[in-house]
């Protein structure tokens, strides 16, 4: 019986690894400065889609840079698990249905893990309702003339959902 449940159970993260593999991961650090109050384990996503003028890491513009998340993704939450409160994708790799969907998969098995989730997207949209899964949600291309979000003037947007599920903007509790 229990070598029956274990040869189904490979056959279900088979068939759950073949359908995800567009999310690609090029490194990951502990930091407490991306969420406030939160101790972030950082997930640097590759395939990013803007040109910000002076990005801080261009290699990230690279499609398929790094490894697949999917081959690590368990490994880290447990690795870093008693270290960090949240997780923080950095980036949503090349913004197509597919990357959303393995994306809101990876937030929703962090969440069960009792985590806090974080997505960093560059791009300039207010909060999409693929989002919803994502306790906080920074929005906004990098625009150096105004600033990243530490600056008051930025044009970047830093979101927390509230427990009624709509999102607040705390932008400025990067200010203080």
């Amino acid at each position: 019986m229990c070598g029956n449940y274990g040869i189904q159970r490979e056959r279900q993260l088979g068939i759950w690894r073949s359908t995800m593999a567009s999310i690609y991961y090029t490194e990951v650090d502990l930091s407490p400065y991306e969420v406030p109050n939160e101790q972030s384990l950082c997930i640097y996503i590759s395939g990013c889609q803007q040109i910000c003028q002076n990005c801080h890491y261009p290699d990230l513009r690279k499609t398929n840079y790094g490894e697949p998340l999917i081959d690590f993704f368990e490994k880290l939450l447990e690795l870093y698990f008693y270290q960090a409160t949240c997780v923080c994708f950095l980036g949503e790799g090349e913004n197509t249905l597919q990357s959303r969907r393995e994306l809101t998969i990876f937030a929703k098995q962090a969440s069960k893990m009792g985590k806090k989730v974080c997505l960093y997207s560059g791009r300039d949209v207010e909060p999409e309702n693929w989002m919803n899964v994502f306790d906080y949600i920074k929005v906004g291309s990098y625009q150096q003339f105004l600033g990243s979000l530490d600056s008051s003037s930025t044009n970047q947007v830093f979101y927390r959902k509230k427990a009624d599920g709509i999102y607040e903007n705390i932008t400025y509790t990067f200010w203080l």
